[in-house]
């Protein structure tokens, strides 16, 4: 479910303490990461954080999470878990959009989890993100998309801003939740497109980490049109997000 929360106060609470697993389901997972790491060496079993609960109110999103592993929320998005024991996993990412109305979706690259896979830039919120007892989903946002597309949100020459403005609640399908923030950039597509590719030589040259082999430019209006002539694997929020905030008026944009 996809939910527009613009205007609700948002806090992430964090309890420094492992999500525990029976012993049977934790054995099950570390055979399955084994044959996980056999099929792609790149793959790396970091610390992610777990929800535990998740309350959304009239003007408040208040979500709790605790300590798990990579390992775990993959298990649980292919094989499966019973509710209790899932990995219900939190993230943050940046939905932009050009100054000629363009949506940013990125294709992720041949090395990681996901070759080829459409998502908007972002990931799992991390030990970075975690400040006292509370996790700063901003910089979560903010890392990422400097990671991935090379925008700093910050940076006022670039971007008008950006605001959190969705949340993608779990289902039977993803077990996840994702905050969405949206970032109007004061760039065209065109503008765009060059920034990213010379980033990616830049990364190349260097040798950096590469999440996105490509980028891929959606206009507003026929959303679902547009991704159906794109084959690759999509994110499960991709057509929702997208046709969610095509529906704001762009007078209402950041």
């Amino acid at each position: 479910m996809l939910l527009n929360i613009k205007n609700k106060s948002i806090k992430v609470k964090f309890i420094d303490e492992n999500f525990k697993l029976p012993e049977e389901i934790q054995n099950k997972i570390d055979e399955f990461w084994k044959k996980v790491q056999n099929g792609n060496n790149n793959i790396w079993n970091g610390k992610i954080t777990c929800v535990s609960e998740c309350k959304v109110e009239e003007n408040s999103i208040m979500v709790t999470c605790k300590k798990s592993n990579y390992a775990h929320y993959l298990y649980d998005e292919r094989i499966g878990l019973p509710k209790e024991y899932a990995c219900f996993n939190l993230a943050a990412g940046c939905l932009l959009e050009t100054s000629d109305n363009y949506y940013i979706v990125g294709e992720l690259a041949q090395n990681t989890s996901y070759p080829y896979c459409m998502q908007i830039s972002g990931g799992n919120a991390d030990s970075k993100d975690i400040k006292k007892d509370e996790i700063d989903v901003l910089c979560t946002i903010e890392r990422e998309t400097k990671e991935e597309l090379n925008i700093d949100l910050k940076d006022k020459k670039i971007i008008d801003g950006y605001e959190i403005r969705y949340i993608s609640l779990p289902d039977e399908k993803v077990h996840s939740y994702i905050l969405f923030a949206k970032g109007q950039l004061k760039i065209t597509k065109q503008e765009m497109e060059k920034h990213y590719q010379d980033y990616l030589e830049k990364l190349t040259n260097n040798n950096g980490e590469i999440e996105f082999g490509k980028i891929h430019f959606i206009k507003r209006g026929n959303i679902a049109e547009q991704l159906q002539k794109l084959k690759n694997p999509k994110r499960e929020y991709l057509l929702k997000l997208l046709e969610l905030d095509s529906k704001i008026p762009l007078e209402q944009k950041i």
